[in-house]
C-alpha cells in the first residue's frame, strides 16, 4: 500500500533539486518553543549513537543537545534545509514536541531501504501549533501512533508519546526524522520552509 504524501510531503524531488541552494531556505528560527522529541538519557544516546554513525560522514555529524544528529545531503535540502535526523535506535519513544492538533497520521508501512522508491513507504506523524507552524516526525514504526492511543484529530499535549521510532520509508538506518515548519509563501512550488527549532 502506498503512503499518502501529505501536506508537506507532496513534493517532487525535481523541485527540491532545482530550488535547493535558494537563500530563502537559510536558517530562521521558528516563533514557538519546542521541547526535544526524545526522552533519552545522555548514556543512552551514547549507545545508540555508537550502534549508528558508522558510514556516515563525520562533516554531516553534529549534536543537538546530548544526542548525535546527522544531516543528509538528499532530503535536508530547500523547503527541508533544517531537518533534523535524531540517531536512535529502533523502538526508541517518541514525544510532542509541543502542544496541538495532529493533523496528519501515515503508519501502515513496515518497508524501508535506501532507494528512492521507498520514498512512499514512509510512516510519519504531524501536528499543528498554530496556524502556521507545524511539527513532523517521521520513520515511525508500523501502527505505533495507533497503539500510543493517537489518531488524526487528536490533541495532544507537549512530552506525550506519539508513536516509536521504526525503520519506514526512504533510510539506511535507525533514526527519527524531525522538522518544524511553517506555511510560506514565496516563489517556490512548496508552500512552506522548514525552520530552526528554538528550543525550550
Amino acid at each position: 500500500m502506498k503512503t499518502e504524501r501529505g501536506q508537506f510531503r507532496s513534493i517532487e524531488m525535481d523541485d527540491i533539486d532545482r530550488w535547493a541552494d535558494d537563500p530563502m531556505w537559510d536558517d530562521e528560527v521558528s516563533k514557538e518553543t519546542y521541547r526535544l522529541p526524545l526522552n533519552v538519557t545522555p548514556d543512552e544516546a551514547v549507545r545508540h549513537a555508537e550502534a549508528l554513525k558508522d558510514g556516515i560522514p563525520a562533516d554531516e555529524l553534529y549534536h543537538t543537545a546530548h544526542y548525535l544528529c546527522a544531516k543528509s545531503p538528499l532530503t535536508h535540502r530547500a523547503a527541508f534545509k533544517n531537518a533534523i535526523d535524531f540517531l536512535v535506535l529502533d523502538g526508541t519513544p517518541v514525544l510532542a514536541a509541543s502542544g496541538g492538533m495532529v493533523v496528519e497520521v501515515q503508519e501502515h508501512s513496515d518497508e524501508w531501504g535506501d532507494d528512492i522508491s521507498f520514498r512512499d513507504k514512509l510512516n510519519y506523524i504531524t501536528i499543528q501549533h498554530t496556524p502556521t507552524e507545524f511539527t513532523q516526525y517521521c520513520h515511525l514504526a508500523k501502527n505505533s501512533v495507533r497503539d500510543a492511543g493517537v489518531h488524526q484529530g487528536a490533541a495532544v499535549r507537549a512530552g506525550q508519546v506519539i508513536g516509536v521510532v521504526g525503520k519506514t520509508g526512504l533510510t539506511d538506518r535507525d533514526h527519527l526524522h524531525f522538522i518544524v515548519f511553517r506555511l510560506d509563501r514565496n516563489p517556490s512550488p512548496f508552500g512552506f520552509k522548514s525552520l530552526v527549532p528554538l528550543w525550550v
